[in-house]
């Protein structure tokens, strides 16, 4: 069995595939403490169909997915013609969180976007997500100068 104190430094890296949707569910649901809709399902197949080769799995030297980081290139922002990343979705199983997973990962997407010359990575995450947030903060993400806006249909205020 690998040491689970040295395992950041054992990952194999490699592009997800649509085969890989189970155990990323599987990580989800254990991350979130709850099914989702099967609407998620069909969204992950289709972001891996599309998108796989941003997207990357950690996988331990027996090959097992322990986290995942699912990203996209885009180009559409209000008056912002750049290509630009963004990670959509990022997972460690909880029984390897806290060993440099996570920050491995996002090493490794990073890398990948600079060798593709991109300049920009972006994701979105809740305010209340202190631990999300204070992760992405830790790799070196800031405060974004765009401004996340929302609209709740069935809502006046």
């Amino acid at each position: 069995m690998t040491p689970k104190k040295e395992l950041h430094t054992q990952l194999v890296f490699r592009s997800l595939t649509t085969k890989d949707i189970d155990a990323i569910i599987q990580i989800d649901q254990q991350i979130i403490r709850r099914e989702r809709s099967p609407l998620f399902k069909e969204q992950l197949f289709e972001q891996i169909e599309k998108h796989g080769e941003e997207s990357f799995g950690a996988l331990t030297p027996e090959g097992k997915l322990v986290g995942y980081v699912i990203a996209e290139t885009k180009v559409y922002i209000y008056g912002d013609d750049d290509l630009s990343a963004w990670i959509i979705l990022l997972g460690v199983d909880p029984e390897f969180q806290d060993k440099g997973i996570g920050t491995a990962l996002a090493k490794h997407v990073i890398n990948y976007f600079t060798k593709k010359k991109i300049k920009v990575i972006r994701t979105v995450t809740a305010w209340n997500w202190g631990d999300l947030v204070e992760f992405f903060s830790s790799v070196g993400f800031k405060l974004s100068t765009y401004l996340t806006l929302e609209f709740k249909i069935g809502k006046t205020s």
